[in-house]
């Protein structure tokens, strides 16, 4: 190995410890705050009746479990080399079914919104009658209690192997789990919104053309334009963030057995935490990039920072000593305009 493959391998450490760390801290601290008011906005009386709101928080809620549980565990694992589940069996299991179910229902719930709004938009009061709050909360029950059994063969395909790494069973149950992953939370999502959202938009062009006095009448209000408008940028931000993880990890597993240099282990190290920090974007910044692009959840959210500001201005107003008070008394003089006023104290100021 050369002076220039050593410097370049250097590099590519730094770049690894960057992302690990302080992207990935940066990620944590974003997800936070942006996670508690999503909840704020999407709790909202104003929301409540809003069948699509439900599907939005149901994620919120899903992400919660990336953020606070999953994204520490990478930090001290990636970041600073600390990884309980090299040790915990329980530990090793429990954290891939937590990470790999939050996930998948976040993306999943998602779905479920676009084809809320595509029932919505029918012009057929039946399908219309799909985007009830109480169909949505049918629906999010009936999703998560799937996604918490198909995911349940990871507490059996996960285990710490021989190299002290939790992970999935070699050959055929690793190259499913990948697969899994790749089909099932990278693709098939980002699809099916896709399809929805072009669907919604090809139904209110048809509704516009059959209007029967000509008026171009469109069935979505300004209240379900910018629920699709946050949809389809969802759509893009899945697929920028899912994808090439999904790649990785299907790349990881079948040149499991390919000789590498230490220069090209270093570069799929690189890879492997630069997808994965960006795979952690799209549950993180959720509400700085989709919840800010709606004028109505912007309106809400300087309301609700108006209401903290509010509170933290407002102090009660305490008096320690009387309070002494002055009347004044105003006369007028027959000789000219000019006003005379004399001090005069109150019952209580003489005693």
């Amino acid at each position: 190995m050369n002076r220039t493959q050593t410097i370049v391998i250097d590099m590519l450490d730094l770049i690894s410890e960057i992302f690990s760390r302080y992207c990935l801290i940066a990620l944590f601290i974003l997800g936070s705050v942006g996670l508690t008011f999503n909840t704020l906005i999407f709790t909202r009386k104003t929301f409540r009746q809003t069948s699509c709101v439900h599907y939005f928080l149901a994620s919120t809620v899903a992400n919660y479990f990336v953020v606070f549980f999953i994204l520490p565990s990478r930090i001290l694992s990636d970041g600073f080399e600390i990884d309980p589940g090299q040790y915990n069996l329980f530990y090793c299991k429990i954290r891939f079914y937590t990470y790999f179910t939050a996930k998948s229902l976040s993306s999943w719930f998602i779905v479920l919104a676009c084809f809320d709004r595509r029932m919505s938009s029918s012009y057929n009061v039946h399908l219309r009658a799909f985007a009830r709050p109480s169909i949505s909360r049918w629906m999010i029950f009936i999703t998560t209690l799937i996604g918490l059994l198909f995911y349940a063969y990871v507490l059996f395909f996960y285990e710490i192997g021989s190299d002290r790494n939790c992970d999935s069973r070699p050959g055929f149950y690793r190259l499913f789990n990948d697969s899994v992953y790749l089909i099932g939370y990278s693709l098939i999502p980002p699809s099916l919104m896709l399809i929805f959202g072009i669907w919604t938009i090809a139904n209110t062009r048809r509704f516009r053309r059959i209007a029967p006095d000509g008026r171009r009448i469109s069935p979505l209000n300004k209240r379900d334009q910018t629920l699709m408008l946050m949809l389809f940028l969802q759509v893009i931000l899945i697929t920028i963030t899912t994808v090439p993880h999904a790649v990785q990890k299907l790349y990881s597993t079948l040149t499991l057995n390919v000789l590498k240099d230490d220069y090209t282990k270093a570069a799929d190290n690189v890879f492997i935490i630069v997808v994965r920090t960006i795979s952690f974007f799209n549950h993180s910044c959720t509400f700085y990039i989709l919840t800010l692009s709606g004028k109505m959840f912007r309106q809400e959210f300087y309301r609700i920072i108006r209401k903290i500001m509010c509170k933290t201005q407002t102090q009660p107003v305490r008096m320690n000593q009387p309070l002494r008070t002055l009347t004044n008394t105003v006369k007028f003089t027959a000789n000219n305009d000019q006003l005379r006023i004399k001090p005069r104290l109150t019952r209580k100021d003489r005693a």
